[in-house]
């Protein structure tokens, strides 16, 4: 009984004075706990600054960000303030006392004590949240992007294209298909219908795959999955199409699947296309130039024919940009009318004659059309062959057919990188009064501007720095290229290890070998030995699984270009061998993570200044971990002669992951510099490294939290970044951008920025003073996220000139903004498009019209507190804006 009523008491007691010794806790105790929640607080920065690294990699490679990440990191920023308002408080804690003694402040004690006791244990729950971030983003859902970038609808086109919709509204599940000639805009019309029913919102997913005339099953199984978020990792076949197949029956989702390009019947079960009724939410839609083909597979026919003659005639004007009333309107419709309403016909010889409006050069080439269509076999086909070859005669340039006959090389449908273009160009010798290739980098250029302008290559929308041949013309090409005038051999993207044996006599004579995508083990170096006339030497993205590095590479005495972006290595590049090559003229080294330069420090530093002695250098690409490594490789070195380059420094190892990937690049500079000081800092402004960014197109810096840069104009830049096309800024401390009270000499300040990218900045404002003349006359596209101090974007009055291209504005939680724009700025802003913000502080929202304003904000306004909506019609002159509320302008 007696333990019981002590176990009674022990509690009571407990409850009672426990609380009581807590409260004493917080006013004696103040200072440890003041202290823990600084210790709290570092372990917090050093957490969050991790998890940004991760949000930023995740960002760049397309991912979206998990809600939970973002509202960790922001509840972060928001335990940080507080915890500061604590710290200051510690000035707080004695007052005087009839101005003679200085005496406890209990109150404020026992407070602070408080406050930092529950901040602590915040922050240490904050901290535990951490722990549940497997993944910070997820690839977002493909198939947003629309498809076809024709706008003209042709009435002719109209009927097919109101039937093919209807039997999508239908609850019939046989394949529809969509035929026609070569030419004729298949492509184009199923193209339009899928961006159709995406925007109406009849199916939820339209996986679109190219099938081509030798499709590989696996291949267009895997493009299909990719498309639906999945992926096939069974080897056999018939498992690869019930998983398939499972994806496309057991989901709530519409989906309509479009295969374009059919050449032969193809048995969509085998590919796991349910098309038996087995899925009532799931369609496909197939394009072929055989009727016969589609039919055979169950297809319900839709034809598409060749354009009426009034139709034809509105398209060429279009493409060969022409009138009515020209002079030469008569000529150029006989010249429409031998197009004989082909699509691609009119496309091709348009852009051909649209740069040349003299009446003598379209009489000619009325004739030699006229002479094309004249051949022994009659038909369809034919006419499509002898547009597309009068279009290539018309080619005033032997080179540039050449170069066209080399793109009709590379597989049906492949994505080429200019970069192929330059390499395989100069080793076939197609170019021969070009030596250097630099000289060669600027021929292919001008020569693909030619092409692409008379429509015989097409850009690649995916991917920079490529092109594209339509089938069509790639078949025409390899019909010209085989009458006997040419040498034709195919090309393929090596996927195969390499033991290599080749002949002698060949090895001798080689000029170009990119060994890109490869394992490459042993008897690479004996190769390499025999290799006397060898000017381009490439291992991209390869394995090099040798015993030994390749050190022969030292003896190829004319060699131009040497691409060591190796995707590993298993020994580095000992040093003498970048100094053997006296007529280098591009040297890609790629980051040290992937090829290490020499076996220890002193090595690589060897290394780094070989490079300086490559008199001829004119291209370098490479990634180091420290400045004054950089600084070392560029001493005594004349970067004016760099014409191409990639240099970054990474000192905390993995922001540019992907970024070396890249197989091409044009210039740019990047830092990423975590811990260095303010004093570390000043070897950014070293005139090595200063020359270089002044010519940079593409700039990036992240500075971690440091002041040293107080401006990129004129602090870091005096000529205003004039080649500059792309900037992002991450984390550092700037006063400004451009600070134009410092008597400013240079012409166009970022006059051909077109994107701008702030992130986690401490920036008070983008301009000190006036923005000058012209300043961001290119921009398009501006991304402002988390700045701190910034309370306007432009306050000062806009020249009509400045601003007039931006089509995109987005302002994430930059909470200290109070207006975006002043009220001269509205007028300038011609083509903006669209405009994105979350603001918690907004409470009053003013809206002066832009004439090409499309969106205003993507999903739900963010911004609890807005009380007031105006809007404000744009010839208003006299408006003024309340100066007590928060107010945002545009």
């Amino acid at each position: 009984m007696e333990a019981i009523l002590g176990a009674i008491v022990g509690k009571i007691v407990e409850k009672c004075i426990d609380p009581i010794m807590r409260q004493f806790q917080y006013l004696f105790c103040y200072r440890s706990n003041v202290e823990t929640l600084k210790n709290g607080i570092k372990k917090l920065k050093q957490t969050k600054t991790e998890v940004q690294r991760l949000v930023d990699a995740a960002r760049n490679n397309g991912e979206k960000i998990k809600p939970i990440v973002t509202d960790w990191l922001s509840q972060a920023d928001d335990l940080e303030k507080k915890a500061h308002t604590i710290f200051e408080g510690m000035g707080n804690v004695k007052v005087n006392c009839f101005k003679i003694v200085r005496l406890p402040n209990l109150k404020s004690r026992y407070l602070l004590g408080r406050h930092a006791a529950k901040r602590g244990n915040d922050v240490e729950k904050h901290l535990r949240r951490e722990g549940q971030f497997d993944e910070v983003g997820y690839l977002p859902p493909l198939g947003k992007m629309p498809l076809s970038a024709s706008t003209i609808s042709f009435a002719s086109r109209m009927s097919t294209k109101k039937g093919v919709m209807e039997a999508l509204k239908q609850e019939k599940t046989s394949p529809m298909a969509i035929c026609g000639m070569a030419g004729v805009g298949k492509t184009t019309l199923v193209e339009q219908i899928a961006d159709q029913v995406k925007s109406e919102e009849l199916f939820d997913r339209v996986p679109f795959v190219t099938v081509s005339q030798n499709p590989d099953m696996r291949d267009v199984q895997d493009q299909i999955a990719e498309q639906l978020g999945m992926k096939i990792t069974e080897q056999a076949d018939r498992a690869r199409a019930e998983r398939l197949y499972t994806r496309l029956t057991n989901s709530d989702e519409r989906i309509l699947v479009v295969l374009d390009d059919i050449w032969k019947e193809l048995d969509l079960k085998s590919l796991g296309i349910p098309v038996k009724g087995e899925c009532k939410s799931l369609k496909v839609i197939l394009t072929s130039r055989s009727s016969n083909v589609c039919r055979g597979m169950g297809a319900e026919i839709f034809e598409v024919n060749i354009l009426p003659k009034e139709e034809a005639w509105h398209l060429f004007k279009k493409d060969a940009e022409i009138s009515d009333d020209s002079a030469l309107s008569g000529v150029a419709k006989q010249v429409a009318e031998e197009c004989k309403g082909l699509p691609l016909a009119i496309d091709v010889v348009a852009g051909a004659l649209k740069s040349n409006h003299t009446p003598e050069s379209w009489d000619r080439a009325l004739r030699q059309l006229k002479e094309y269509t004249i051949r022994e076999l009659e038909g369809d086909e034919d006419r499509v062959f002898s547009t597309i070859k009068f279009s290539y005669d018309y080619l005033k340039s032997a080179e540039a057919k050449s170069l066209l006959l080399l793109c009709s090389l590379f597989p049906e449908d492949y994505s080429i990188p200019i970069e192929y273009l330059v390499r395989y160009g100069k080793g076939l010798q197609l170019f021969p009064d070009r030596r250097r290739l630099i000289d060669v980098r600027d021929k292919v250029d001008t020569l693909i501007g030619h092409l692409k302008s008379s429509h015989l290559l097409l850009n690649d929308a995916k991917k920079e720095d490529s092109v594209k041949l339509h089938d069509v013309v790639r078949d025409v090409c390899l019909s010209i290229a085989s009458e006997g005038e040419h040498e034709v051999m195919e090309l393929h993207v090596p996927e195969i290890e390499f033991p290599l044996s080749w002949p002698g006599q060949m090895l001798r004579s080689l000029r170009t070998l990119c060994l890109d995508d490869c394992v490459l083990g042993t008897g690479l170096s004996s190769m390499l030995g025999q290799m006397t006339q060898l000017e381009t030497l490439s291992f991209f993205q390869s394995r090099l699984a040798d015993d030994q590095f390749p050190t022969e590479i030292a003896q190829l005495s004319n060699l131009k270009l040497l691409d060591l972006r190796v995707e590993s290595s298993l020994h580095p590049l000992p040093s003498s061998i970048l100094s053997s090559l006296k007529k280098l003229e591009e040297l890609y080294l790629g980051s040290h993570y992937q090829l290490q330069l020499g076996k220890d420090d002193e090595e690589e530093r060897g290394c780094l200044k070989e490079i300086s002695s490559i008199s001829n250098l004119a291209c370098l690409q490479i990634v180091l971990y420290d400045l004054n490594l950089l600084l070392l490789s560029l001493q005594g070195f004349d970067t004016q002669r760099l014409s191409r380059f990639h240099i970054a420094v990474d000192d905390y190892r993995g922001a540019l992951t992907n970024l070396i990937k890249n197989y091409q690049f044009r210039k740019s500079f990047e830092l990423h510099l975590l811990d260095q000081d303010d004093e570390e800092l000043n070897q950014v402004f070293d005139p090595n490294v200063t020359s270089i960014v002044k010519r940079t197109e593409n700039l990036t810096l992240d500075l971690g939290r440091s002041s040293r840069l107080r401006n990129l104009v004129p602090d870091l830049c005096e000529n205003g970044f004039i080649y500059l096309k792309k900037l992002y800024l991450h984390r550092g401390q700037h006063e400004c951008l451009i600070d134009s009270t410092a008597n400013l000499v240079a012409g166009h300040v970022f006059g051909n920025l077109v994107s701008m990218t702030l992130t986690y900045l401490e920036l008070k404002e983008i301009c000190n003073g006036f923005l000058p003349p012209r300043c961001f006359g290119q921009l398009q596209e501006v991304r402002l996220e988390f700045i701190g101090a910034l309370k306007y974007l432009w306050k000062g009055p806009v020249e009509p000139r400045s601003l007039c291209n931006l089509r995109s504005i987005q302002v994430l939680l930059c909470d200290q903004i109070t207006t975006l724009f002043s009220q001269s700025t509205p007028k300038c802003l011609v083509k903006l498009q669209n405009i994105s913000f979350k603001f918690p502080l907004l409470t009053e929202l003013i809206i002066v019209s832009c004439p090409k304003l499309k969106k205003f904000c993507s999903g739900k306004l963010n911004a609890p507190l807005l009380k007031k909506v105006q809007t404000v019609p744009s010839d208003t002159e006299n408006f003024e804006a309340p100066v007590d509320l928060k107010v945002l302008i545009f």
